[in-house]
């Protein structure tokens, strides 16, 4: 059976098919700039509070995204965010016409497809989560490779559950660990902590911020619950705890930053140097397409994909093709694609899993459904 090209089609699109991706292999070189704030050192431990240990360790509010997405998925919170999603949908059906009906049902038939893949661990939770994201809220929760994300040799969490990005801005995050060494309870309290950076002086914020700002945004209040250093943290003997701090985001200019601890008349000092570090890379990317078999007409399905590099990046795509870095060409890859028949609202998945994108004649990953005659 000859290989049929997917596109992500919406309502009506059968009008713009021709404004699909055309076959035709496109080399691009995509040159980011970004800037790194770093500290020096990286962390410094103190052992003069009591018997208390400290180490305080700033850190980029980014690299909470995965952990605050792991904890979600613990508790069921995206699920659950995808329920109420899903129940939004199904309200809208009985003021639909019929077509809309069948592309609403549809999109909660192939979320519910994508869910059964990810129990039956066929699909990762993260690719899963991106993928279902995408068949909910159209194109703009899909990538097409040039991305710093997509780029990226690590997976960059969505920050969906992160309480320090708040009006699409990170806060500036230090990882504070405290360790009872001795025999007694200790008490540390947040107000006992401030930050200096050159003249300016900013005091941690506490939940009643997170609380305030957050309104809407339960998850990320219940993870700030969960992270955020509390008004009061309550040390028993050898009880080794780690919080966060959270400041507005500090002037990188200022080059002295001191994270400092005030007990009654004892003051101590975790003095750091800031330096804010310019930085470019360039890639060489290299178009790829897919396709699938054993769908018959393509025009009577709607296409949803997405790809997770093993042991790196998950990305849920836009359309049908994707841009593939130089170095990604030789990393094993796994494809998943969710077809929903127009008319039928019947969804389907197919995977293509561990294969390289260098090893792909012509530049076309094929993905194979099984024939409705084997169902």
């Amino acid at each position: 059976m000859k290989p049929t090209q997917f596109f992500s089609l919406l309502l009506l699109s059968y009008a713009f098919v021709g404004c699909a991706p055309s076959t035709k292999i496109s080399k691009k070189t995509i040159s980011h700039n970004y800037y790194n704030t770093i500290f020096s050192p990286e962390q410094i431990l103190k052992s003069s509070l009591g018997k208390v240990d400290v180490i305080i360790t700033p850190i980029d509010a980014a690299s909470i995204n995965r952990e605050t997405f792991e904890a979600a998925s613990r508790d069921g919170n995206y699920e659950k965010e995808l329920a109420t999603a899903i129940e939004k949908e199904k309200s809208k059906l009985d003021g639909l016409s019929k077509s809309e009906r069948a592309y609403v049902k549809g999109k909660i038939n192939g979320i519910d497809a994508v869910s059964k893949l990810e129990k039956e661990n066929l699909i990762p939770s993260y690719t899963a989560y991106l993928l279902m994201l995408r068949i909910l809220y159209g194109k703009e929760y899909g990538n097409n490779g040039r991305e710093v994300a997509s780029l990226s040799d690590v997976e960059l969490f969505a920050d969906n559950y992160n309480p320090y990005k708040i009006n699409q801005k990170y806060l500036s995050v230090f990882k504070v660990t405290f360790e009872n060494k001795g025999n007694e309870i200790e008490k540390i309290r947040l107000k006992e902590l401030q930050v200096v950076g050159g003249e300016e002086l900013l005091y941690p914020l506490g939940i009643e911020y997170f609380e305030n700002n957050l309104k809407d945004e339960p998850e990320k209040i219940k993870n700030a619950y969960r992270m955020n250093m509390p008004e009061e943290l309550v040390l028993t003997p050898s009880q080794r705890i780690t919080k966060f701090i959270a400041i507005p985001a500090i002037n990188p200019k200022n080059e002295n930053l001191q994270v400092q601890i005030i007990k009654g008349k004892e003051i101590i000092n975790f003095d750091f140097k800031v330096k804010e570090k310019e930085a470019s890379k360039n890639y060489l990317v290299e178009s790829y397409e897919i396709f699938t078999t054993g769908l018959g007409d393509p025009l009577s399905q709607y296409f949803y994909c997405a790809l997770n590099y093993e042991k790196g990046v998950s990305l849920a795509l836009s359309d049908a093709r994707i841009f593939v870095s130089e170095e990604k060409k030789t990393v094993p890859v796994s494809v998943y694609v969710v077809a929903i028949d127009m008319k039928t609202s019947k969804a389907r998945t197919a995977r293509k899993v561990k294969f390289r994108f260098g090893e792909q004649k012509k530049n076309k990953v094929i993905v194979p459904f099984e024939s409705s005659s084997k169902e």
